[in-house]
């Protein structure tokens, strides 16, 4: 390690770490990027510092990091390397305002975002939409038949409940939960590709795509890239990361997987990735605890409550969508049936950290992406 550099491995409250090494002034604008993000979400979000494992830490001529920035409630961070600092002004810019234009037509937030027109005319009439929101919607509900409800955009009326969204954190009676619970149902959303309108046939319905609009924006900025030809870059967006390429020095980007569990960076493993995608959830990136039970903001809309068997689930695959959706859903089914889930998924590969702290991985994970991996938790 080089004279005034220290190790540093960046938190992500979607589970991830990349590796590498900072100087003394980069460590001081890190721990104030880290407070901010302390403040505005009450958890410490990815800050993106890159290394190769194999490369000792030293980081490339010609990479430039972005500010770390915000949207749709959580950081977005962009690496580029080899286009020169203007250009890779540009580059980001470009990415930011894509990424902005998602946001304002997805965001439950916005009030006049497609989402919050449609959650307000549920029950009354169809919404016309833009492309992204009606794609994202039509993706998902094709996930909502796949998983057999376990992925559900209409999961809103219990996160909202359990006071998620306000971050009033309660836990509700079961009467409650059986209300909330009613209205959640994703075969009621119905979509007409001609029109591309979108209607909840229920009133008090409402849809959130946080589980898959940020997989959606990555996949949409690492497109917007290759056709800029951008050759290296890495783009986190609260925990569902795109890579495009490899590092500049041909090696590939190495994350590391958050140990759940774990304190000051600890890992449960780590892999390498270069023109791929990769989403993390957990049951540690938003919670609260009430008499020394967690509960966290993944929930089984068939219940209404945590699922029960899974601390965190991270994917790997060819699109950042899937990867979203998929780490979402693993985490509702638990390891045995995620596991066999991933098996009808071609391309895609799983890991899954089990509430026990046993370690259950598919195959491919293991030989194709996997450099470091502990046994248990």
């Amino acid at each position: 390690m080089q004279k005034g550099v220290w190790p540093f491995f960046a938190q992500a409250n979607r589970g991830y770490t990349i590796r590498g090494e900072i100087s003394m002034k980069q460590v001081k604008k890190v721990i104030n990027i880290i407070l901010i993000s302390v403040v505005a979400f009450g958890a410490v979000t990815l800050v993106v510092f890159l290394s190769s494992r194999e490369g000792g830490g030293a980081e490339l001529k010609g990479t430039y990091h972005s500010p770390t920035l915000f949207a749709m409630g959580t950081t977005l961070d962009i690496t580029i390397q080899g286009r020169g600092g203007k250009r890779s002004k540009n580059d980001v810019n470009r990415a930011v305002a894509l990424a902005r234009r998602i946001e304002n037509e997805t965001s439950r937030f916005k009030p006049g975002s497609d989402v919050s027109r449609i959650n307000t005319a549920a029950g009354v009439a169809p919404v016309e939409v833009g492309d992204a929101t009606f794609n994202i919607i039509e993706k998902a509900l094709e996930y909502g038949k796949m998983t057999g409800g376990a992925f559900d955009i209409t999961v809103a009326p219990i996160v909202k409940l359990w006071g998620f969204y306000n971050q009033k954190y309660r836990v509700p009676t079961a009467k409650e939960i059986a209300a909330a619970t009613a209205l959640v149902d994703y075969r009621k959303v119905i979509i007409d590709a001609r029109s591309k309108t979108v209607m909840l046939t229920d009133k008090g319905m409402k849809i959130d795509l946080g589980g898959i609009a940020k997989g959606y924006a990555v996949q949409a900025m690492c497109d917007l890239y290759k056709q800029m030809g951008v050759k290296h870059a890495l783009i986190n967006f609260g925990g569902a990361i795109g890579a495009v390429g490899n590092r500049a020095d041909g090696k590939d980007w190495v994350i590391g997987i958050k140990d759940p569990r774990g304190e000051g960076g600890a890992l449960v493993g780590e892999l390498k990735v270069s023109n791929g995608f990769v989403s993390s959830s957990g049951d540690y990136e938003r919670f609260f605890v009430k008499g020394s039970k967690r509960y966290f903001h993944i929930f089984d809309p068939s219940s209404g409550y945590n699922p029960k068997e899974t601390m965190s689930a991270t994917v790997v695959g060819p699109n950042s969508m899937d990867t979203d959706m998929l780490s979402t859903t693993l985490m509702v089914q638990g390891p045995r049936r995620g596991i066999e889930l991933m098996k009808t998924r071609p391309g895609f590969e799983g890991l899954i950290v089990g509430n026990n702290g046993n370690i259950h991985f598919t195959p491919l994970m293991k030989s194709k992406y996997i450099i470091d991996l502990r046994e248990k938790v």
